[in-house]
């Protein structure tokens, strides 16, 4: 049976996730810093008929975010996203596999993405510094985030700047940013949701003009050796459909912990 919970849920919930907060860490990591009590915010379980817990579903705003040990209850998640109609569902591959064939053709993109770590320091140097960023830069950081299709496909410049800015204001993630020696905007890095032990490390971007450069890969080794330093554990996900890569990351000592699935709605 599904039914909408409150705060005095999350204790519980944090439970039966247990070790695999590293496979669903955005449901983890925004339930327990958040909450369900702001608007946009909303917890639903699913019970068996002894009271246990058989999924966990978690809406963040845009996003509706979906765990269960082994397989959801298809028609009670199916009765939910009809409900709130959200633009970004996230969950296991095996879980989002079952709720797209459900879903009307061409309503949802689908991405399937490795979930990475790594333990020890990356190596990655450039001649250019990497910088904290505040609120002032969030316009130019939204404006290069928007020239790719992972972030055009999913957020409005206005809705970005408007996510960007309330991680800082939050304290809920960190952005950080490269700049040439005129001041230009020419790489960003982000953590994109932080908790005292779990930081998810996303947001790389780097002006097409500017690859090849080393950029990307010093401003990603700067973000997790401050993550590492700061004794806590690193999480990324990296696309699964680029070979190449996959195989570059494993190289550089990366660990691949699972697969992470995510439906995005195609808007009219």
């Amino acid at each position: 049976m599904l039914k909408k919970c409150g705060d005095e849920y999350i204790g519980r919930v944090a439970e039966y996730i247990g070790e695999d907060r590293l496979k669903c860490f955005y449901l983890y990591m925004d339930l327990t810093e958040c909450g369900t009590q702001d608007e946009g915010l909303g917890l639903w379980v699913s019970e068996d008929g002894t009271g246990e817990l058989q999924a966990v579903m978690y809406r963040y705003y845009d996003a509706l975010h979906l765990y269960s040990r082994g397989l959801c209850p298809l028609d009670e998640v199916l009765s939910l996203i009809g409900q709130l109609d959200p633009k970004v569902i996230t969950g296991s591959q095996e879980n989002i596999d079952r709720i797209a064939a459900e879903l009307p053709a061409g309503r949802y993109a689908y991405e399937l993405s490795h979930i990475i770590t790594a333990d020890r320091l990356m190596d990655g140097k450039s001649d250019l510094a990497v910088q904290p960023a505040g609120e002032e830069d969030v316009p130019e950081i939204a404006a290069l985030m928007m020239k790719e299709h992972i972030y055009n496909t999913v957020y409005t410049y206005d809705g970005l700047c408007e996510s960007l800015v309330r991680r800082i204001r939050e304290g809920f993630g960190r952005l950080f940013v490269m700049r040439a020696e005129d001041g230009r905007l020419v790489a960003t890095n982000a953590l994109s949701a932080e908790t005292k032990e779990l930081a998810v490390i996303n947001g790389l971007v780097t002006d097409p003009d500017m690859r090849g450069h080393g950029l990307g890969r010093a401003i990603t080794a700067s973000t997790w050796n401050l993550v590492k330093n700061e004794g806590k554990r690193g999480l990324a996900f990296l696309g699964a459909d680029n070979e190449n890569t996959l195989s570059l990351h494993r190289k550089m000592g990366y660990t691949f912990l699972g697969l992470y699935a995510r439906l995005i709605r195609e808007d009219d």
